[in-house]
């Protein structure tokens, strides 16, 4: 923010509807200065001229110039300030989830709903434009890897129990991912250090491509990336995950006497923030995802948050199959005891269902062994 501004952080809505802007203004109260915007030409124009806005809520469809077209504007500018400004899009009631998938591909920090509540729009005022003073922090730690200009596993903790502490207090989203090239020793092996340290600089330089300003990259391993996702819930984690994926798969390494092709393998978790949690934790959550993600065949994703419902889901399969065997045993227990009545009713149809197959092998034999007089 500029020298001469005030204190507190300065909001702009951009929208076509009054209503609409009279209501965000009412809702975000006396803690903030709110600019207004009737279309996307005037709010880019406000944009270019007020170097104090810290957040920008705006309409997808709007005449003259709509919400998509300014957000393109905002991430192409000249202006550094310009270009890393948290982007709200408001969608509206008929927009897809299509839509809304391309609001954040094409760069948006975040989206809301309409009708929006005072509480949705009150909480991302607050965490972004705290957040934003945050991005300039996190760009002056120290501690890069010298081959790909990406953090540090070192640093990269550092950034990360800070973005943790942030998430905890304004109650918001975090994710991480692990990313790795699948079969990198095989390239190495194959063509050597220089052309693998090729495919190691060219991956990292593609993270720039698809992260936005307060996301942060870095190199843990040989072949092994880490991403820190502050503000980001699991539905967008996955949408970054799948872009990056896409853009290194487009990548071809000419040898001279090949083409090579590679992939990365990702794992990934947005966990419930807690109190008592620990960054290394949820750096340990993705590890454990991408060991799974390098383990699978085809597409190699793995979520963590998928993971655990699975297995919670195969633990109760299991415990109930336990029951039922238990069940089956004390049945057969009454019936050779010769108090098959006290098999609770409950029970009778699982029994008979078990004993059918058996049932119908006796039947099939040639030498019948249930004869028509006992039956």
């Amino acid at each position: 923010m500029g020298e001469q501004s005030s204190q507190k952080p300065e909001i702009l809505i951009v929208d076509d509807s009054k209503v609409i802007r009279k209501a965000a203004t009412k809702m975000l109260g006396d803690g903030y200065i709110i600019h207004e915007a009737v279309d996307g030409r005037d709010g880019w124009q406000q944009i270019q001229q007020n170097s104090d806005i810290s957040v920008i809520f705006t309409d997808v469809q709007m005449p003259v110039m709509d919400g998509m077209e300014l957000l393109s504007s905002i991430r192409s500018a000249d202006d550094e300030r310009i270009v890393n400004l948290p982007v709200i899009m408001i969608t509206g009631q008929g927009d897809t989830e299509e839509v809304k998938r391309e609001v954040f591909e094409a760069g948006a920090t975040d989206f809301i709903a309409k009708p929006f509540s005072s509480i949705d729009l009150l909480t991302r005022a607050k965490s972004y434009a705290q957040f934003n003073t945050k991005v300039v922090e996190l760009e002056k730690q120290t501690g890069h890897d010298k081959l790909t200009g990406l953090f540090n596993a070192k640093s990269f903790e550092g950034q990360g129990d800070k973005a943790l502490s942030f998430a905890l207090r304004h109650s918001v989203s975090i994710s991480a991912v692990y990313l790795e090239i699948d079969g990198f020793q095989d390239v190495f092996l194959s063509h050597g250090k220089s052309v693998a340290t090729q495919i190691i600089i060219a991956v990292a330089k593609r993270f720039d491509n698809v992260l936005r300003t307060e996301d942060v990259a870095a190199r843990v391993g040989v072949a092994k990336y880490a991403l820190l996702l502050p503000l980001t819930n699991h539905t967008h984690a996955k949408i970054v995950v799948d872009r990056i994926r896409e853009s290194i798969n487009k990548l071809v390494f000419d040898t001279g006497k090949e083409k090579i092709r590679i992939s990365l393998a990702a794992g990934m978790t947005s966990p419930e923030i807690k109190e008592e949690m620990r960054f290394v934790d949820i750096m340990e959550q993705a590890d454990t995802s991408l060991k799974r993600a390098l383990a699978k065949a085809g597409e190699k994703v793995a979520s963590y948050v998928n993971e655990q419902v699975k297995l919670n889901e195969d633990a109760i399969v299991e415990d109930e199959k336990t029951h039922l065997d238990q069940d089956m045993q004390r049945a057969f227990k009454l019936i050779l005891e010769g108090d098959y009545f006290r098999i609770e009713r409950d029970h009778l149809k699982p029994l008979v269902e078990r004993l059918l197959p058996f049932i119908e092998y006796v039947k099939n034999q040639d030498d019948p062994i249930i004869e028509d007089d006992y039956r």
